[in-house]
């Protein structure tokens, strides 16, 4: 499935191009300036009382566009006004408004509009009247001064078309890039005159949905982003456009856990089972489908947070799950205990189909027992662990969605690469929704956890492969667990939002923006990491599938590639030639480079002592 985009936009076309050429002509026959010469020549309008998201939206426009010019455009309200409109300041404030509403137009949910026409633009889409989210103070967010301005962000699932349709102007028309949190990492155009026009643009995501277990603050992303203040964090989210459909699955401990005790539950359990819960139980199965009847009907679920709104349930074993084994388990278990995928050597590897054939049973049980009374909803579950292969030897019922978990960044291991991607493309193939959680916590998260610094998994090609790849099989969203590094999330992100862009031309522009007379070799430094890094022929095809410290420092980064690196951060010091592009080498050498300078150290100094 490719963009679901109409008039899309190719991602080389950026703002700044449009806004150093001449203007085109729009459907009034000219160009519509938002100011001249300092002077500002339009105004901003919203409903009055406007919603979260539109409130949001205008406030975000208003804020660009001073930064941009140094002028501040009025935010006035008008009544019945649907999404957000820029005006010509002479407007009248209470002529008739265009009869414009996103379900007049027949947007769909998560699509947008951008809309030219002789009056101004509208921006529209469909936008929750209430919002879920968290309140944030506004000017630190955005500047770390003035304020304190009270903001109320929308909830990450709730919906908020016309805050993506101004993020899109702002990107498309304004040249406004959004790689990083703070204001340092912000790319905006200087100019005392900003004039825009283009074409209509109706359009909605490529992947409708991305969340995840957001890693921040591990070392290499709050480095590079300079540890942004959490205000900035929760705006950044709303600005990459996480969100979407409303979906989560994960453990879920309520059902599934001890917290059915035997003593009290004995239906749920089988004699000879281990003391586990048994998946052949039909109790037990008639438990979580009444459970997952009570969350649709807006029940409260014991030890169960999930967003507000969903059509899908989760239904998933506790992690590392141990499972009972009871006659009837087995029998589900026994046939399949040698489905494991192995190196050329033979070591086995993560992701198996041991139990695939028990759990996507006990899946079935309860997403029949469901379908009896809520047809239209979904049983979702993971495919991890060792019930990550498709079943073979049953169907499972069409209400059951399903998440494969995937390490996508450790596709250098062909063994996992090929065992993960071929049951995935079972999986896209048997027409059910599908959504994924990706793995973007690797390699970080072992060195995190274990306390030394790994070689950067910059990946991003591969990445952007994978992303174009999920957008084209209709994956429906996608959980990280952890984000990965600025210029892979970045890519990511917008790869997800238009699958359709080029990432040679996403990377070009990051670096030529971002770092400016540093760009050469910046990129050059980017580029060799991420070239160690993917190859698969720097990595033990026999080995185990995650970096290990030894692997870092020992075959990844060597004397003469950090030498190398070295060269180029010293090269791009030299090169930079604003404030700004001075500012942000310094963000990447103290975040990437000096992590690895010390991990490198650490680990050279530990190996001399043994």
């Amino acid at each position: 499935m490719q963009a679901r985009t109409r008039r899309a936009w190719p991602a080389f076309l950026t703002g700044f191009l449009i806004l150093a050429s001449p203007a085109l002509a729009t459907a009034a026959g000219g160009s519509f300036a938002l100011v001249e010469d300092g002077v500002g020549r339009a105004a901003i309008e919203t409903a009055d009382p406007p919603g979260p998201a539109v409130r949001l939206a205008a406030r975000e426009l208003q804020y660009f566009i001073e930064r941009i010019t140094g002028t501040r455009l009025p935010i006035r309200g008008r009544a019945g006004l649907a999404g957000l409109r820029i005006v010509p300041l002479s407007a009248s404030a209470t002529g008739e408004l265009p009869d414009l509403t996103a379900a007049g137009l027949g947007l769909r949910r998560y699509e947008y509009l951008i809309r030219w026409a002789p009056e101004g633009v509208t921006l529209l889409g469909h936008d929750a009247p209430v919002s879920t989210g968290s309140e944030i103070d506004y000017a630190a967010a955005v500047s770390g001064e003035g304020g304190p301005e009270r903001i109320l962000l929308p909830g990450m699932f709730d919906d908020q078309g016309t805050l993506r349709a101004t993020y899109d102007f702002l990107e498309r028309f304004c040249g406004v890039r959004f790689y990083g949190p703070a204001a340092i990492s912000v790319i905006c155009p200087k100019r005392r005159t900003l004039t825009v026009s283009g074409e209509d643009v109706r359009r909605e995501p490529s992947i409708p949905h991305t969340s995840g277990s957001l890693t921040w603050r591990w070392p290499l992303m709050n480095g590079q982003y300079g540890n942004p203040t959490e205000d900035a964090l929760r705006l950044y989210e709303r600005r990459m456009r996480l969100g979407g459909i409303p979906w989560y699955t994960n453990h879920t401990p309520a059902q599934l856990s001890p917290a059915l005790p035997r003593d009290r539950h004995p239906e749920f359990y089988a004699a000879g089972g281990d003391g586990k819960l048994c998946y052949s139980s039909a109790a037990l199965a008639r438990q979580v489908a009444q459970d997952a009847r009570d969350y649709f009907e807006g029940k409260p679920v014991p030890d169960l947070t999930l967003p507000a709104g969903s059509d899908y349930y989760p239904v998933v074993p506790e992690d590392a799950a141990q499972f009972c084994q009871c006659d009837e388990c087995r029998r589900w278990l026994d046939p399949y205990k040698n489905d494991v995928p192995r190196t050329p050597s033979g070591r086995g590897l993560f992701n198996d189909g041991r139990s695939s054939h028990l759990w996507f049973s006990f899946v079935n049980q309860v997403a029949r027992e469901l379908r009896q009374t809520h047809p239209d909803k979904y049983v979702c579950t993971l495919a991890y662990e060792t019930y990550f292969w498709y079943p073979t030897q049953l169907r499972l019922e069409p209400n059951v969605a399903i998440a494969p978990c995937l390490q996508v960044r450790n596709y250098w291991h062909m063994a996992s690469y090929a065992n993960e991607l071929g049951h995935y493309s079972r999986w896209v193939t048997d027409g059910r929704p599908v959504f994924l959680w990706n793995y973007y916590c690797f390699p970080e998260e072992p060195a995190v956890i274990n306390r030394w610094h790994c070689f950067p998994g910059f990946s991003v090609h591969e990445l952007a492969k994978l992303a174009r790849r999920f957008a084209r099989d209709g994956v429906q969203g996608t959980f990280f667990c952890g984000i990965g590094e600025q210029v892979d999330w970045y890519a990511t992100l917008k790869l997800y939002d238009d699958a359709s862009q080029d990432v040679e031309a996403l990377l070009d522009e990051f670096f030529r923006l971002y770092f400016g007379a540093a760009a050469r070799p910046m990129q050059a430094f980017y580029t060799l990491i991420e070239a160690t890094y993917s190859n698969p022929a720097h990595w033990d095809q026999n080995g185990g599938h995650h970096q290990t410290e030894a692997v870092a420092w020992e075959i990844l980064g060597t004397e003469p590639r950090m030498a190398q690196l070295a060269t180029f951060i010293r090269e791009a010091e030299a090169l930079a030639a604003t404030p700004e592009d001075q500012q942000r080498v310094a963000l990447w050498k103290t975040g990437v480079w000096d992590y690895m300078v010390q991990g490198r150290q650490a680990y050279l100094s530990k190996t001399a002592q043994r």
